[in-house]
């Protein structure tokens, strides 16, 4: 009986952390991957602690549900704004304000709520913070926007050593291409490693073209991403076909101007301009500025 129950044991234990490694690679679990050594090493304190830090994370989520509804209904505008709520105080202070003033409850606060909640959505302001006099600040900034890169790097290593491994594999390709573009756009990278992560992106978005061609979309990534490296062969081609196929998109002509502007030729910018107006392309606020820009533009 005895020789059983040591066998029984350490058999759940492993099946319980397989559990709780895959509920944190599908993203079920918020808390931070630092505990889950822990719990692999500490059977009993190790869960309480994945328990206690899940709890702090999906509270403090709660806690952000109120301002992340307000971003997404009145837009960017609001963004540098957040709510810091609980229990004994309920009022809203500006960002920038709370983290320049000499308020370093207010702004300490504020900050353990972000690394709770969705750093990912606020490196800008990280960025900002780094600067900061408030020495404990800026360590827990600091320490945020490594974790956050360090996410970017794991997940997107995974998946390229995925689609290594299977080359056909489009749901990889996919969440390779999102996680590489969130990375790129992150603002985190720059100069010889931002190239870097854009020709792993080419890679990625050139074989999706191929797989999966009703998907539009990525032909408009590859493009632009292409026209980004400096990769221009064929693009004329290819814009000549979704012209063909989309000849009232404005996102086409878009994709020419960068192209001409590219490859330095100016008269064909003009031309593109002007057939936008001859065939009369419909144009939004942002459309319309950037037709503003350009027709002014030397």
């Amino acid at each position: 009986m005895g020789n059983i129950v040591l066998w029984v044991l350490p058999a759940l234990h492993l099946i319980i952390c397989a559990v709780i490694f895959a509920m944190m690679r599908l993203n079920k679990l918020r808390t931070r991957h630092v505990i889950f050594p822990a719990v692999v090493l500490l059977p009993v304190c190790g869960y309480m602690l994945l328990f206690i830090d899940e709890w702090q994370a999906r509270h403090s989520r709660q806690a952000l549900r109120d301002v992340e509804e307000y971003g997404r209904t009145q837009g960017e505008a609001v963004w540098r704004r957040e709510v810091i709520a609980g229990k004994d105080d309920d009022f809203i202070v500006p960002l920038e304000e709370a983290m320049t003033v000499n308020s370093p409850v207010v702004s300490r606060k504020l900050m353990m709520k972000l690394l709770h909640a969705n750093p990912e959505q606020y490196v800008e302001l990280l960025k900002r913070v780094t600067l900061s006099d408030d020495v404990e600040l800026t360590h827990y900034a600091s320490t945020s926007m490594m974790e956050i890169q360090s996410g970017y790097e794991e997940r997107i290593g995974r998946l390229l050593e995925d689609i290594r491994l299977n080359p056909e594999d489009s749901y990889a390709l996919v969440k390779c291409r999102n996680e590489l573009k969130a990375y790129i756009d992150s603002g985190f990278i720059t100069d010889t490693v931002l190239r870097q992560y854009r020709m792993r992106l080419h890679e990625v978005l050139e074989k999706l073209c191929v797989m999966q061609p009703e998907a539009v979309r990525y032909e408009f990534e590859y493009i632009e991403n292409s026209i980004m490296l400096g990769i221009t062969d064929g693009i004329d081609k290819r814009l000549a076909l979704l012209e063909k196929k989309y000849p009232q998109d404005i996102r086409v002509y878009c994709l020419y101007v960068q192209y001409y502007y590219c490859t330095n030729n100016g008269e064909r910018i003009q031309d593109v301009l002007q057939e936008i107006k001859d065939k009369d392309i419909y144009l939004d606020s942002s459309g319309r500025q950037w037709m503003d820009v350009w027709s002014h533009a030397d």
